[in-house]
């Protein structure tokens, strides 16, 4: 599947959704999704920055989103035909990415996405919680069950939801 196709999937989903302080951001257009790829595969000249070696950026991996709170990258592997997705932090004592699937299929992070939109019904990151956070606990777990089913992935949305229990506990909520 090439960027096209791929930006095309990403325009039908719901562009955002936050829950809490965390939001994922989706890029939708050529444009933005070309700039999106500075500093990770090519560098403000457009020259290519990736590498074979472990812990590199890869060739193969297009930055699709954006982490709202920490800026982190979500991306795809384009090399995958079911083009699982990944997030990344990088190392600054390694020097090196460190990579958490996703989703195992771009089609399931999009329905993630999309699903998380109307869980929470946010329209934007919220920094102190209020009367329309989620606190039942029991939801939030099934939720998140419901999340992992449909990425084929449990960690990454595990992670996702125990750092959602802790800002409402950080909170003294």
């Amino acid at each position: 599947m090439d960027t096209t196709e791929i930006l095309s999937l990403l325009k039908s989903a719901q562009p955002e959704a936050y829950l809490g302080p965390q939001g994922i951001k989706f890029i939708t257009d050529e444009r933005a999704i070309q700039k999106a790829q500075i500093g990770y595969s090519i560098d403000k000249n457009g020259a290519n920055i990736t590498s074979s070696q472990q812990g590199s950026w890869q060739r193969n991996w297009l930055v699709i989103a954006k982490d709202t709170e920490l800026a982190d990258p979500y991306f795809v592997e384009v090399n995958s035909a079911h083009l699982p997705v990944y997030t990344a932090v990088f190392n600054e004592t390694t020097e090196q990415w460190q990579t958490t699937l996703v989703a195992t299929r771009l089609t399931g992070f999009i329905e993630c996405i999309d699903l998380l939109f109307h869980f929470t019904e946010q329209n934007e990151p919220k920094f102190v919680p209020d009367s329309t956070a989620i606190f039942d606990l029991e939801k939030l777990e099934t939720f998140g069950m419901q999340l992992a089913n449909i990425s084929e992935n449990t960690d990454f949305w595990k992670g996702f939801f125990i750092s959602y229990v802790e800002w409402l506990q950080d909170e003294n909520v």
